[in-house]
């Protein structure tokens, strides 16, 4: 069953249950007030009735006016008047309640006890004209109280009606945006992300269209970003491939065919006899230096690729290792590091991002800004105890690298190197951040949280 058809069904089963009760009441309470109209009719009627006896005494035809007076009585309701023996009605001593032709349902009529009827002697100036008998009416009174419960049925099965036929209209309209809810859904479930449902209705209803927007346009904005993620790794795989083709082709390529000259000169020699040392030597000396050569250019394409002895001698160990090679070409340049001790245990991603931030940090301030100073600082993010909700509930290692250079251009446009750590570091489920520091230079701020297993893992081995 549909929610408006429960509705309606409730609200209908409420009137009738409610009708039903106020007519059971209605009913119940019939034969107490027939009761109480007979007693205060049979009382007037028998003060009417002395009070005429009174008025005959002394009259010259008292038979005559009695008689005249009882036929003007036979129209009165609720009460019946009458000379005992003149007239033979249902019930001389009293009303059984409800005539078979009222019209008055039997257990109405069960309702209501025979009510006794009063007789009053005639004695007009020393003379018996009989005995007139006040005998009630309760089928009257009965019929009456009937037409008022039939009354009132009819006219609270109309409101009632009426109420559900205006309540299942109301139903219909506020129930209506339901549907473009779940038309919206069918929509979102085929890919069309750019879907708005109307905030109508009620104001749950109307917020619940407009968490779905929202849901809608994220959804839209996630996608869009997804494909430009992917259209990014693509292009960076592009560029990242050319410069290993270029620093292989204009790096090795002199060095290897140096060697290979250098071994088919030494190989004539030879082939002739090789009688001058001195001459072979330094060809051997030369095949060296070429070979130390193409090593040093093989660790440093191997450093881009991946840093190496990184899982082997730690995080801490491999920056100081990178710093030290760096202060070694920028003799002039002071760089600090600091790394807590504190660190919660990282996954093999999480330090390769951490290094890397850390990397591209020193390269832009090397190639950018101008720098004279440079800050490392590596720790555990810690929450204030105020924070909001939304803060970070697994561990996050902060990595903040400053400078003191020239800090960032207005127009400035993010390097291939800072686009692609940002995109790395929203991929881990952090964020970063690149500002202009307050004295002059930049700061780069990355938080990286720690995959869950792992922190589970640290704290299991804690403790």
């Amino acid at each position: 069953m549909s929610i408006s058809f429960r509705l309606n069904l409730l609200i209908v089963a409420v009137s009738a249950l409610g009708l039903g009760l106020l007519v059971a009441a209605m009913v119940l309470n019939a034969g107490p007030r027939i009761h109480a109209e007979n007693d205060s009719t049979m009382r007037l009627a028998k003060e009417f009735v002395e009070t005429t006896i009174e008025s005959l005494q002394g009259t010259s035809d008292p038979a005559a006016r009695l008689k005249v007076l009882l036929e003007g009585l036979k129209g009165v309701r609720h009460v019946r008047i009458f000379l005992y023996g003149e007239d033979t009605p249902e019930a001389a001593d009293g009303d059984a309640g409800a005539d078979a032709n009222s019209g008055v349902p039997r257990g109405l009529a069960w309702l209501v006890s025979p009510s006794p009827s009063t007789q009053i002697p005639v004695v007009v100036n020393g003379h018996d004209y009989g005995t007139l008998v006040i005998a009630p009416r309760s089928a009257d009174e009965a019929a009456e109280i009937w037409d008022s419960i039939v009354n009132f049925t009819l006219g609270g099965a109309a409101l009632a009606i009426a109420a559900v036929l205006l309540m299942s209209l109301t139903i219909a309209r506020l129930l209506n945006p339901i549907k473009d809810v779940g038309n919206a859904l069918m929509e979102l479930d085929q890919g069309h992300y750019t879907v708005i449902v109307p905030e109508g209705g009620p104001p749950e209803i109307a917020d619940i269209c407009r968490k779905l927007n929202h849901l809608a346009a994220t959804l839209e904005s996630t996608l869009s970003e997804n494909k430009r993620l992917a259209q990014r790794v693509i292009r960076v795989q592009d560029e990242e491939r050319k410069d290993l083709a270029r620093e292989l082709h204009d790096e090795f390529g002199p060095y290897l065919f140096a060697i290979r000259a250098a071994v088919s000169a030494l190989k004539v020699d030879l082939e002739r006899g090789g009688s001058d040392r001195g001459k072979l030597l330094q060809t051997c000396d030369t095949l060296v230096e070429h070979v130390e050569t193409i090593q040093r250019m093989n660790r440093s394409v191997l450093q881009k690729l991946r840093p190496i002895g990184l899982e082997e001698y730690g995080l801490k160990a491999k920056l100081n290792s990178l710093l030290a090679l760096l202060r070694d070409s920028h003799p002039k340049l002071e760089i600090d590091l600091f790394v807590d001790d504190d660190l919660p245990e990282c996954d093999e991603t999480s330090t390769l991002t951490i290094y890397r931030l850390v990397q591209e940090g020193l390269t832009n301030a090397f190639r950018h800004s101008d720098a004279t100073e440079i800050e490392i600082a590596i720790t555990r993010f810690v929450a204030e105890p105020d924070a909001p909700a939304e803060s970070p509930v697994r561990p996050v290692v902060h990595v903040s690298v400053a400078d003191n250079g020239r800090g960032l251009q207005q127009d400035a446009k993010p390097s291939y190197g800072i686009a692609g750590m940002n995109e790395r570091v929203w991929a881990s489920g952090g964020t970063m951040r690149l500002t202009n520091r307050p004295g002059g230079g930049v700061t780069l701020d990355a938080w990286v949280p720690v995959p869950a297993n792992v922190a589970e893992r640290t704290d299991a081995i804690a403790g």
